[in-house]
Protein backbone atom coordinates (compact mmCIF):
# COMPACT_ATOMS: atom_id res chain seq x y z
CA UNK A 1 0.00 0.00 0.00
CA UNK A 2 2.77 2.49 0.91
CA UNK A 3 4.66 1.75 -2.27
CA UNK A 4 1.78 2.42 -4.40
CA UNK A 5 0.65 5.87 -2.29
CA UNK A 6 4.95 6.77 -2.68
CA UNK A 7 4.70 5.76 -6.36
CA UNK A 8 2.41 7.61 -7.55
CA UNK A 9 2.42 10.33 -10.37
CA UNK A 10 0.34 12.64 -7.29
CA UNK A 11 2.92 11.96 -4.27
CA UNK A 12 5.92 12.59 -6.78
CA UNK A 13 4.29 15.87 -8.55
CA UNK A 14 3.15 17.27 -4.75
CA UNK A 15 6.65 16.48 -3.46
CA UNK A 16 8.42 18.30 -6.26
CA UNK A 17 6.14 21.35 -5.68
CA UNK A 18 6.72 20.76 -1.74
CA UNK A 19 10.70 20.63 -2.69
CA UNK A 20 10.32 23.68 -4.88
CA UNK A 21 8.66 25.57 -2.17
CA UNK A 22 11.49 24.86 0.24
CA UNK A 23 14.41 25.83 -2.05
CA UNK A 24 12.66 29.41 -2.86
CA UNK A 25 12.19 30.06 0.80
CA UNK A 26 15.82 29.18 1.36
CA UNK A 27 16.79 31.55 -1.09
CA UNK A 28 14.92 34.22 0.68
CA UNK A 29 15.89 33.66 4.51
CA UNK A 30 16.85 37.12 6.31
CA UNK A 31 20.08 38.13 7.54
CA UNK A 32 21.98 37.02 4.18
CA UNK A 33 22.12 33.17 5.41
CA UNK A 34 21.24 31.33 1.95
CA UNK A 35 25.21 32.59 0.72
CA UNK A 36 26.97 31.89 3.89
CA UNK A 37 24.91 28.15 4.98
CA UNK A 38 27.59 25.61 5.47
CA UNK A 39 25.00 23.25 3.81
CA UNK A 40 25.79 24.59 0.45
CA UNK A 41 29.40 23.50 0.11
CA UNK A 42 31.05 20.25 0.05
CA UNK A 43 32.76 20.28 3.50
CA UNK A 44 33.92 22.97 5.51
CA UNK A 45 36.55 23.61 8.25
CA UNK A 46 37.26 26.11 11.08
CA UNK A 47 37.60 29.24 8.22
CA UNK A 48 34.51 28.71 7.09
CA UNK A 49 32.81 28.30 9.93
CA UNK A 50 34.24 31.62 11.38
CA UNK A 51 33.53 33.42 8.07
CA UNK A 52 29.49 31.93 9.07
CA UNK A 53 29.97 32.99 12.15
CA UNK A 54 31.30 36.17 11.92
CA UNK A 55 28.89 37.45 8.68
CA UNK A 56 25.54 36.03 10.03
CA UNK A 57 26.48 37.58 13.63
CA UNK A 58 23.89 36.89 16.39
CA UNK A 59 20.59 37.70 14.73
CA UNK A 60 21.78 35.95 11.61
CA UNK A 61 22.98 32.90 13.23
CA UNK A 62 19.67 32.18 15.33
CA UNK A 63 17.78 32.63 12.45
CA UNK A 64 19.84 30.19 10.64
CA UNK A 65 19.62 27.52 13.56
CA UNK A 66 15.71 27.91 13.43
CA UNK A 67 15.78 27.40 9.74
CA UNK A 68 18.23 24.63 10.33
CA UNK A 69 15.99 22.90 12.66
CA UNK A 70 12.99 23.51 10.55
CA UNK A 71 12.71 23.95 6.95
CA UNK A 72 16.13 22.14 6.49
CA UNK A 73 14.76 19.48 8.59
CA UNK A 74 11.73 18.91 6.26
CA UNK A 75 14.15 18.91 3.17
CA UNK A 76 15.91 16.13 3.33
CA UNK A 77 12.68 13.97 4.42
CA UNK A 78 11.27 15.49 0.96
CA UNK A 79 14.26 14.68 -0.77
CA UNK A 80 14.73 11.46 0.46
CA UNK A 81 11.20 10.55 -0.45
CA UNK A 82 11.34 12.26 -4.12
CA UNK A 83 14.30 9.88 -4.87
CA UNK A 84 12.71 6.69 -3.38
CA UNK A 85 9.31 8.16 -5.23
CA UNK A 86 11.18 7.95 -8.92
CA UNK A 87 13.52 4.78 -7.65
CA UNK A 88 9.88 3.01 -7.42
CA UNK A 89 8.63 4.75 -10.29
CA UNK A 90 11.87 3.28 -12.44
CA UNK A 91 10.60 -0.47 -10.68
CA UNK A 92 13.82 -0.68 -8.03
CA UNK A 93 12.86 -2.75 -5.88
CA UNK A 94 16.33 -3.67 -4.01
CA UNK A 95 16.73 -2.47 -0.85
CA UNK A 96 19.85 -1.47 -0.19
CA UNK A 97 18.79 0.90 -3.69
CA UNK A 98 16.34 2.21 -2.09
CA UNK A 99 17.78 3.07 1.70
CA UNK A 100 20.56 5.40 -0.24
CA UNK A 101 18.17 8.27 -0.34
CA UNK A 102 17.73 7.76 3.39
CA UNK A 103 21.06 8.15 3.78
CA UNK A 104 21.47 10.86 2.45
CA UNK A 105 18.85 12.24 4.49
CA UNK A 106 19.82 11.33 7.07
CA UNK A 107 23.87 12.65 6.86
CA UNK A 108 21.83 15.84 6.12
CA UNK A 109 19.69 16.18 9.52
CA UNK A 110 23.17 14.98 11.08
CA UNK A 111 24.68 17.87 9.80
CA UNK A 112 21.72 20.32 10.72
CA UNK A 113 22.05 19.18 14.05
CA UNK A 114 25.53 19.97 13.96
CA UNK A 115 25.74 22.82 12.31
CA UNK A 116 22.79 24.56 14.44
CA UNK A 117 24.96 23.35 17.73
CA UNK A 118 27.93 25.43 16.52
CA UNK A 119 25.68 28.19 15.63
CA UNK A 120 24.48 28.10 18.77
CA UNK A 121 27.94 28.48 20.76
CA UNK A 122 28.40 32.11 22.43
CA UNK A 123 31.90 32.01 20.44
CA UNK A 124 33.74 30.42 18.01
CA UNK A 125 36.28 29.34 20.74
CA UNK A 126 33.67 27.28 21.67
CA UNK A 127 33.55 25.49 18.67
CA UNK A 128 36.15 22.26 19.01
CA UNK A 129 37.86 21.31 15.88
CA UNK A 130 36.18 17.71 16.26
CA UNK A 131 32.81 19.05 16.02
CA UNK A 132 33.24 21.36 12.76
CA UNK A 133 35.15 17.87 11.54
CA UNK A 134 31.66 15.62 12.39
CA UNK A 135 29.70 18.50 10.77
CA UNK A 136 31.98 18.21 7.51
CA UNK A 137 32.07 14.20 7.51
CA UNK A 138 27.80 14.54 7.38
CA UNK A 139 27.64 17.55 4.90
CA UNK A 140 30.29 15.21 2.75
CA UNK A 141 28.16 12.28 2.97
CA UNK A 142 25.36 13.98 2.20
CA UNK A 143 26.61 15.18 -1.20
CA UNK A 144 28.01 11.69 -1.75
CA UNK A 145 25.17 9.71 -1.50
CA UNK A 146 23.11 12.47 -3.53
CA UNK A 147 25.68 12.20 -6.11
CA UNK A 148 25.11 8.31 -6.01
CA UNK A 149 21.74 8.17 -6.19
CA UNK A 150 21.22 11.05 -8.97
CA UNK A 151 23.68 8.62 -11.09
CA UNK A 152 21.49 5.54 -10.56
CA UNK A 153 18.14 7.37 -11.70
CA UNK A 154 20.36 9.05 -14.29
CA UNK A 155 21.60 5.48 -15.41
CA UNK A 156 18.15 3.88 -14.57
CA UNK A 157 16.45 6.34 -17.16
CA UNK A 158 18.77 5.58 -20.08
CA UNK A 159 18.80 1.62 -19.52
CA UNK A 160 14.84 2.14 -19.44
CA UNK A 161 15.05 4.35 -22.65
CA UNK A 162 17.33 1.58 -24.50
CA UNK A 163 14.63 -1.02 -23.77
CA UNK A 164 12.21 0.64 -25.35
CA UNK A 165 13.87 1.39 -28.73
Amino acid sequence: MMRKIISSNKFLISNLLLLMVCMAIFQHLPNNIYPNMLDLSFGFNVHDVQNTFNVLGDKGRMNYIVSSLTLDTLFPILYSLFFISIFLKLNEDRSLILCLPIIAGVCDLGENILIASMMSAPSLNEITASHILLGSIFNQGKWIFCFFVVALIFFKLIARLRQHE
